[in-house]
Parts: structure tokens; C-alpha cells; sequence
């Protein structure tokens, strides 16, 4: 776990909400994205890219995913068919260990849960697979958003919406975009989670408040309980 200049019994009392972000951090879809984009690049003629170069497109929409390694086909297409695919394969994902201890915890400490996604409006269909859609006071997915993540605008949008000021709110990820986006919109902190696609060392040099390894190590930084 990263040392943090700030001081978490001064900070931690003031926090009104907890933001999560979706892939990666609470739901684990790694294998339903690799399936589906490999479903959909080798259905049209191309390669599958290596785990490697799909990780340097992890947290970003499907557009742009496709318009890297599909340039010859129109992206909008291929996210259509990247959508169908996943909505019959439901069973190639589920939520991470511990999420609905977490999610009941936070409730019954008295925060409210955000979440603030790069995937589109098909997010609220896996929530629901998973039974924790109506755990959430509000959410911001890509289809809301005319700037997604690293941009701050989905969580700034989305304090709104909760009522919250995005000083008293703490951004959770996986991903570079996660930190960047938490820091942009001035939340309180950002916690990394490493069991998605960000690895420890990206998140600490994209300077992550805390760095932790399972979801179980979120409340004492939120709730200041061990």
C-alpha cells in the first residue's frame, strides 16, 4: 500500500461518497473483453492483438479500441456487434471477491456509492447479472459523458447528481484514467486496485493515492477502521 501525505483521520471523517469505476475494479469482464474483441477482429479478417498492446487501451470506450486495431471498418459497427456479443455472454464475468461485504459496509457506514464508467449504458445490465444495480445512489456511464475518463466530467457530473462535493468523495479504479480522472475533479483521493488491468508500478507512477490488492483493503482507507 503507497504512503500518502495525507492525513487519513483528518481526511477520511469529511468523505460523503465512494466512486467506483466498473471493468476491472468491481467486475471482473477481463475474459469477457478479450473474448468479444477477439470475436469481433477475427470474425472481420484481423489479428488478435497481444494481451500487452490491448492493455495500453484498457479503461477507454470500445471506439476507440476498434479504431486502433480495425481502422479498415467503421468503428460504430464493430462496437454493435462487441455489445451483442456480450449481452449472450453473461457467463464469462463476475463481481470480485468481496464486493457485496464492501458495498453493504459503505451503506451501513453511511456513504453513499457512485459509480463512474467508461463502458456505455449496457454497464447497468452487468450490475443487475450481479445483483448490486440498486446498491448504487447514482451512475455515470459513457453515454452521459461527452468527455469520458481521464477527463473529469463524468465525476464531477456525477458528485452532482449524488449531492456531494467531489472533495468529500473518493475515486476507485484500475486504470490510469481512474486516478487521472479522480484527481482532475478534485476528489479527496483515489485508490488503485491492482487485480484488474492497471499494474502496480503504472498506478504508483500515475500517483495513486493508495495501491491495494483486493477489495477487502478499500474500507479502512474510507471508513478509518481496521
Amino acid at each position: 500500500m503507497l504512503d500518502s501525505s495525507r492525513s487519513i483521520s483528518n481526511g477520511v471523517k469529511q468523505l460523503e461518497a465512494v466512486i467506483f469505476d466498473a471493468d476491472g475494479t468491481i467486475l471482473d469482464t477481463r475474459e469477457l473483453a478479450r473474448q468479444s474483441i477477439e470475436h469481433v477482429l477475427t470474425s472481420h479478417g484481423y489479428a488478435m492483438p497481444s494481451i500487452l498492446e490491448l492493455r495500453k487501451y484498457g479503461g477507454r470506450p470500445a471506439h476507440e479500441t476498434y479504431g486502433r486495431f480495425a481502422p479498415k471498418h467503421d468503428s460504430n459497427e464493430l462496437v454493435t456487434k462487441h455489445r451483442a456479443f456480450q449481452a449472450e455472454r453473461f457467463d464469462l464475468f463476475e463481481a470480485y471477491e468481496g464486493l457485496h461485504d464492501l458495498l453493504r459496509a459503505l451503506k451501513a457506514g453511511g456513504l453513499k456509492i457512485g459509480m463512474c464508467t467508461n463502458r456505455a449504458t449496457n454497464v447497468l445490465d452487468l450490475l443487475d447479472h450481479v445483483g448490486i444495480k440498486d446498491e448504487f445512489d447514482a451512475i455515470m456511464h459513457a453515454d452521459l459523458m461527452q468527455n469520458v475518463k481521464p477527463h473529469p466530467e463524468g465525476i464531477l457530473k456525477l458528485c452532482e447528481n449524488l449531492g456531494v462535493e467531489p472533495s468529500r468523495s473518493v475515486m476507485v479504479g484500475d486504470t490510469e484514467a481512474d486516478v487521472g480522472a479522480g484527481k482532475a475533479a478534485g476528489c479527496a483521493f483515489t485508490i488503485a486496485v491492482t487485480h484488474g488491468i492497471g499494474t502496480r508500478e503504472l498506478l504508483e507512477s500515475e500517483g495513486a493515492d493508495y495501491v491495494v490488492d483486493h477489495l477487502n483493503d478499500i474500507l479502512p482507507l474510507v471508513t478509518n477502521k481496521t
